[in-house]
């Protein structure tokens, strides 16, 4: 009931929405950062290695900012203006969804270490890359959606949590076809790139993990305001 109680204090008091809406500034970055890893993986598709390296730079900056935007937040977090159990919660939220931009960056360096080094992605192989970071698009932008409605609709911000979910297990699929795919073609010729395309799709499909880490922690918070 406490914790209940000081819930609804966080997100009625004027410092609390400041943060709140700090927090969706955050995620509305860490968007822009998976959004563009769709943009470089798409160059691929299209032999356009100049605009996949800008890409890459477009990445870099913006989850720049997003880990400023961060430590902006923790900053405010720590000064203990808030109920330590609420504080809690908005600390699990900014991390999880900080972790979704880390690893979306560290796909993107991946990639460009492959273009750096001289080698090519297969098309099937593109294909289904797109497809994971597609995926994660959608789940970050449902992220969003849910963050929005957590002051006003908790109900259905807690839908928007199990969509999340259901996202995770479509990259999961996908990530299992990606592997059988690049297996199949590692055997025939096996590259020291075999390695980076492993990690490449190992990255991608934590981006999702870690969406639905995020989902777990609004879900959390929109079952106390129920």
């Amino acid at each position: 009931m406490i914790h209940e109680l000081s819930t609804w204090i966080w997100l009625s008091g004027r410092r609390e929405k400041e943060i709140l809406l700090r927090g969706l500034h955050h995620l509305d970055l860490v968007y822009e950062v998976v959004k563009k890893l769709l943009d470089m993986v798409s160059s691929l598709s299209k032999m356009d290695l100049v605009k996949a390296r800008n890409c890459f730079n477009t990445i870099n900056k913006k989850e720049e900012e997003a880990d400023e935007v961060k430590r902006e937040i923790i900053e405010e977090l720590s000064r203990g203006v808030i109920h330590p159990m609420d504080r809690e919660d908005l600390l699990r939220l900014i991390l999880s969804i900080d972790d979704i931009a880390a690893y979306a960056k560290a796909s993107a360096r991946r990639i460009k270490i492959v273009i750096d080094l001289g080698y090519s992605f297969p098309d099937e192989f593109i294909t289904l890359l797109y497809s994971m970071v597609e995926h994660s698009v959608k789940a970050v932008d449902t992220l969003r959606d849910a963050v929005k409605l957590l002051t006003s609709d908790p109900r259905k911000a807690l839908q928007l949590t199990y969509i999340v979910e259901e996202i995770e297990e479509k990259v999961d699929d996908i990530r299992l076809n990606a592997l059988e795919y690049m297996y199949r073609m590692c055997s025939r010729d096996f590259r020291v790139v075999c390695l980076l395309y492993k990690e490449i799709i190992d990255d991608i499909e934590i981006i999702t993990d870690k969406c639905e880490d995020t989902a777990d922690t609004i879900r959390s918070i929109a079952i106390h305001l129920i």
